[in-house]
């Protein structure tokens, strides 16, 4: 069967990370994604391996928005486009005539999808930004680090590819209303907002105070806690390695004695008292010194407790559980040759999702995607020597 999203057409004027992912994740679904881009092209257009994650399955064509020609391209795009997807800065799509008021006009069904920093509303509509100064603006930097610890940066882009998950599937959700009432409407969400989302469990607030929900009554945080959530479910360094274990009941605490062969270290996690956390920590990062970390994975699987490796991406990307967990995918790019990727973060049994092309090269399908709208080869050579396109 046909993938799920096969059909619908896509403009996409995103650019960077949040917004272009957006578009990639329903061109991994069928969608059909034409990526609009200037004559510089996407600003992240040089980070190389996250250009082609961000923009994969889409095919581009590049448009001088700043001309009446330009513009008139891209009407008739959206003339037969069912989404628009776009994360210019604050006031910059009305300049170039490509704001939701326009193109409604121009295709009242279109569903307009607009991915910001902070919103289109409030004091902080107008103001850019990238995805550490939400960590920091979030709390997202200071509930890593835990109590008493310096603030931790995430370089994975958090607030991003939140986004981009959030706006995909508020897009799906209008289309979907699109099917049912036949009206358009716009769509929005915001990096912001995207990694607040990721934190809902900690914004609860009781009678005007935060909740707090600590591990026992009373306990203090433990030394070393930017490693993990306590002394029993952390990051410890084993002999070649770190692995992560994580222990997280006072039974599973007392089969990991016995599985270390240290059942002397039982009592420092009793069923009703209070967990020795330091005197765990010192115990636990004595021992898995001794050994490998495949050594301590193992035995504590053995056990039916619970412990992962800790690995980069790189070595991620070389293992044999990344192919078997259907994890990844290969691709041929006209650019860079075979490229192994992250799959599709989804699966149907009866529509599977299929990566259809590598990220588009700059312009690499104007002349085909004007064709389709009806250019003539006279018109595209005018459109040529008009610098509309390049």
């Amino acid at each position: 069967m046909p993938p799920p999203l096969q059909g619908i057409r896509i403009v996409d004027l995103a650019g960077y990370i949040a917004g272009a992912y957006t578009s990639s994740l329903l061109a991994d679904l069928g969608a059909q994604v034409d990526k609009v881009e200037s004559f510089e092209g996407d600003a992240f257009r040089g980070i190389v391996a996250g250009f082609q994650a961000w923009n994969r399955g889409k095919r581009g064509i590049v448009l001088n928005l700043r001309t009446t020609e330009g513009k008139k391209a891209l009407y008739r795009m959206v003339g037969r486009a069912d989404v628009v997807v776009e994360n210019y800065r604050h006031g910059v799509a009305q300049r170039l005539g490509a704001d939701y008021e326009t193109l409604r006009e121009v295709n009242p069904r279109i569903i307009y999808c607009t991915v910001t920093a902070y919103g289109t509303r409030g004091p902080f509509a107008g103001v850019p930004g990238f995805d550490p100064l939400f960590q920091a603006q979030s709390g997202a930097m200071a509930y890593q680090a835990g109590p008493d610890n310096p603030p931790v940066f995430l370089r994975v882009a958090i607030s991003d590819y939140a986004a981009s998950l959030l706006a995909a599937w508020g897009i799906v959700l209008a289309l979907y209303h699109r099917r049912r009432t036949g009206q358009g409407q716009r769509v929005e969400t915001c990096l912001m907002n995207s990694v607040v989302a990721v934190q809902a469990g900690e914004f609860l607030f009781q009678n005007g105070s935060p909740w707090t929900s600590p591990r026992a009554a009373g306990e203090p945080a433990f030394p070393g806690q930017a490693l993990g959530v306590d002394s029993t479910h952390r990051l410890y360094r084993t002999l070649d390695a770190w692995l992560y274990l994580a222990c997280d009941t006072p039974a599973q605490w007392q089969r990991l004695c016995v599985a270390l062969d240290r059942s002397d270290l039982a009592p420092l996690w009793p069923e009703d008292g209070q967990v020795q956390e330091e005197a765990i920590a010192a115990a636990l990062a004595s021992i898995l010194t001794q050994n490998t970390a495949d050594h301590w994975i193992r035995l504590m699987r053995e056990a039916d407790l619970k412990a992962a490796p800790l690995v980069t991406t790189q070595e991620l990307a070389r293992s044999a559980e990344l192919k078997a967990w259907g994890l990844s995918f290969e691709v041929e790019s006209p650019e860079y040759g075979q490229l192994r990727q992250g799959a599709p973060p989804f699966a149907f049994s009866d529509t599977p999702p299929a990566v259809q092309r590598p990220a588009p090269m700059l312009g690499q399908h104007t002349e085909e995607i004007l064709q389709e709208l009806g250019y003539s080869s006279d018109q595209v050579r005018s459109l040529r020597q008009g610098r509309v396109i390049p």
